[in-house]
């Protein structure tokens, strides 16, 4: 009587975690998953969109042709994906990028930085801009309240890059950091 007893309670107990794992399994894949990709290609003409876990942290990656106003539709991508996903998803856009183009990144961002940490940013613009007409390159920056929106084209390719504006200081307080003099 007991066995019979014991069997029923093991069989429920399999029954259930069957039901459970499989109804996760079918929310994440076709409501967030499937529903999330949906969206973000009504707002991007996508080529490719991958939405990976890997531990705590989700990357939704988009590989898009030329984007024609990035700040927005990064925003509203960003909108998106953090109110399905949470605010420990990371968004990164697959860019053509050359290796003319990533040189250029890296010295723009040693001025894009140091606009951040001293407010100018009216300077930095300009610098990166006449760097950019140097190098032959059409550059858009532009920013908002969170990040710096820079994209780089020729005639090779393109490149994306979101630049979070963190006040240095704070994060570092943050962190637990004592400033050193």
């Amino acid at each position: 009587m007991n066995q019979i007893r014991l069997m029923t309670v093991i069989c429920a107990l399999i029954l259930t975690l069957c039901i459970l794992f499989g109804g996760y399994y079918l929310y994440d894949r076709y409501f967030i998953r499937d529903g999330l990709q949906e969206q973000i290609s009504q707002l991007v003409t996508a080529q490719e969109i991958n939405i990976e876990k890997q531990d705590n942290l989700t990357k939704v990656s988009i590989r898009s042709s030329e984007i024609e106003n990035f700040q927005d539709v990064y925003q509203k991508i960003a909108k998106l994906v953090y109110q399905r996903l949470g605010p420990q998803a990371e968004i990164i856009f697959l860019d053509e990028r050359t290796e003319n183009l990533s040189m250029l990144y890296e010295e723009c961002s040693f001025i894009i930085h140091e606009g951040i940490a001293t407010g100018k940013y009216q300077d930095m613009r300009t610098q990166v801009l006449n760097l950019a007409d140097q190098e032959g390159v059409q550059c858009h920056l532009t920013m908002d309240s969170s990040n710096i929106y820079l994209v780089l084209k020729d005639e090779q390719g393109y490149l994306y890059e979101v630049i979070p504006r963190i006040n240095q200081v704070d994060g570092w307080e943050k962190l637990g950091g004592d400033m050193i003099d």
